[in-house]
């Protein structure tokens, strides 16, 4: 920074915004400074490092060349407009980044005074707003309720970055820790707190300190508190994903099954611990026949000791569960002697309720299978918030529907499926022509109305199997799984053309808002997920650049 030159009333302007610190953010702040015409004199070394440009390039008129089309005539006229002015402005616009994305950019202007009083250009301050101007304000107003959602339940609630280090930490996690959330803040949760017992656990979560692809959704581990104590813990998992499909939070749910185990250990010592519990437990014998039951267990059932007795648990299930569940439960069981996991089941009074279910075999003198003994308890707080949790992070809070994170995973999936079954997939990015225009006019309530009321006709437009997502703002994106002939991708984005085109009614007004939709084919010209999106976006802005309100399919250019 020592032999940057900075031209003269920029170090008195920056001083007193709080010194040199504003330099010290290249992918958010960029600086500038104009001469009298509004000619570029000084770009800071984030401007270049943003542009991949040297700064020569940038100076006069030069940085204009970088701003989107779309906003170049705007931005002309308001430096036009502020050099006469020669008062403190605000502009909104759109510049490229070194990669060939356009950032949205707030830049702010303070007019650059010679101690003469003689006015001599202006000081320009570039914020990168591109995550509100893309929906990014709702992202940050579903991270804020998801927070608040784990602040609220007793669960243990902790939010992890890609490297296992604690962002977010609730009172649960706290107390069973023995730690304040201060100091739980970046520290690596499992390699600090996990016993020696599980470290080996460690290399499968986080090979080589990152998390693991294929995070499991749903583990046990035993975490050891700041007295040394042992927790064990059952953990549920749900992974955030940023919009290229890297990893980039993961939430856990925990529950305390501590005393839940120790209970199970204890079981055969004796009757006080089955009857004292407050856990629901049952015994069978091998052929499945309940032998014994303790209160908790009629209390949570509302079956009687004598209605269970000689009976099968069966008399408990839900019917949500099918035959391959119960195969898979009883091969773990008789295979390894222990199984456990949520598991859907019906009282007595057809009321169905979610519980965590552990169950062990029982062996005699010889070591040979006796018994099986149950032991579970109702988990419809944490299904509860599980399902909240998975609300705020996977759907758009304005439309309803599927957001990014959500879209990445079906994206995923889809492309499994069209690699075994070796057909293709394909995605429509879809752009609201002239919505940035009706949502100043109109206000941002009547926005959001015509977002509400696009997304339903969307819907309509597609198949079960397919998904329409918002990616932010007024674009979405349209996920059609299953395709063996691009005739009928274009046959849908027909039937969008149609349904998109006539006007919504809005507070007694008309307004139209047709759609360019770009068509992008896997496999033929995207080999992978990041791709597909990419270049779907790109055939939507040449649709932008030769008319609008149709569609084109992607092709490499020459």
């Amino acid at each position: 920074m020592t032999d940057v030159e900075v031209p003269p009333g920029t170090t008195d302007f920056l001083e007193a915004q709080g010194g040199f610190h504003f330099l010290a953010y290249p992918d958010s702040i960029l600086v500038c400074t104009t001469d009298p015409h509004g000619m570029c004199d000084f770009v800071s070394p984030s401007w270049t490092a943003f542009t991949g440009r040297a700064a020569e390039l940038e100076m006069g008129e030069g940085w204009q060349n970088l701003v989107h089309p779309e906003d170049r005539s705007t931005v002309q006229n308001s430096i036009r407009k502020a050099c006469l002015d020669r008062q403190p402005f605000r502009w909104l616009f759109r510049l490229q980044r070194a990669d060939g994305a356009y950032r949205w950019f707030v830049q702010q202007g303070m007019p650059r005074v010679a101690p003469s009083g003689d006015f001599f250009g202006y000081i320009g301050l570039c914020f990168d707003v591109t995550t509100y101007q893309n929906g990014g304000a709702q992202d940050e107003h579903s991270a804020q309720l998801l927070i608040s959602l784990l602040r609220q339940t007793r669960l243990i609630g902790v939010v992890l970055d890609e490297r296992g280090r604690i962002q977010f930490s609730n009172g649960g996690l706290c107390r069973l820790l023995q730690c304040t959330g201060v100091e739980l803040m970046d520290c690596h949760l499992f390699a600090d707190h996990l016993s020696q017992r599980d470290r080996p656990l460690l290399q499968k979560l986080y090979p080589e300190g990152v998390q693991d692809p294929h995070f499991p959704t749903e583990f046990e581990t035993e975490l050891v508190s700041r007295r040394g104590e042992l927790f064990q813990v059952s953990w549920h998992a749900m992974v955030l994903r940023e919009f290229s499909g890297r990893v980039k939070n993961i939430v856990l749910i925990g529950d305390d099954i501590t005393e839940l185990r120790r209970e199970e250990a204890q079981l055969a010592l004796g009757a006080r611990i089955f009857e004292a519990t407050n856990h629901a437990m049952l015994v069978t014998h091998l052929d499945g026949s309940i032998i014994a039951v303790n209160d908790a267990f009629t209390h949570l059932t509302g079956y009687s000791r004598n209605e269970a007795l000689g009976n099968n648990p069966r008399l408990l299930q839900s019917g949500r569960h099918d035959s391959a569940f119960y195969r898979t439960l009883w091969s773990t069981l008789l295979g390894t002697g222990h199984w456990a996991g949520d598991i859907w089941d019906r009282r007595k009074d057809g009321s169905i309720y979610p519980k965590y279910l552990s169950i062990s075999a029982i062996r005699g003198a010889q070591g040979e299978v006796s018994h099986f003994s149950g032991i579970f308890y109702d988990v419809s707080e944490r299904k509860n918030v599980e399902e909240r949790l998975d609300r705020l992070a996977h759907y758009d809070g304005l439309t309803g529907l599927p957001n990014r994170c959500l879209l990445l995973d079906r994206l995923e999936l889809a492309i499994g499926q069209a690699e075994r079954e070796s057909c293709k997939l394909a995605v429509m990015y879809l752009d609201l022509d002239h919505f940035k225009q009706v949502n100043d006019a109109l206000g941002h309530a009547v926005g959001d109305a015509l977002l509400q009321q696009a997304a339903h006709r969307m819907k309509d437009c597609v198949r079960a199997v397919d998904t329409v997502a918002r990616m932010g703002g007024d674009e979405f994106v349209v996920l059609v799984p299953q395709v063996h002939v691009v005739g009928d991708v274009i046959g849908v984005a027909k039937k969008m053309l149609e349904a998109l085109l006539p006007p919504y009614e809005l507070e007694g007004q008309s307004v139209v808002c047709g759609p360019s939709i770009g068509i992008s084919i896997y496999p033929d010209d995207s080999p992978n997920l990041e791709s597909m999106i990419r270049n779907a976006d790109t055939a939507m802005y040449r649709v932008k650049q030769s008319g609008r309100a149709n569609y084109c399919l992607f092709e490499p250019q020459g």
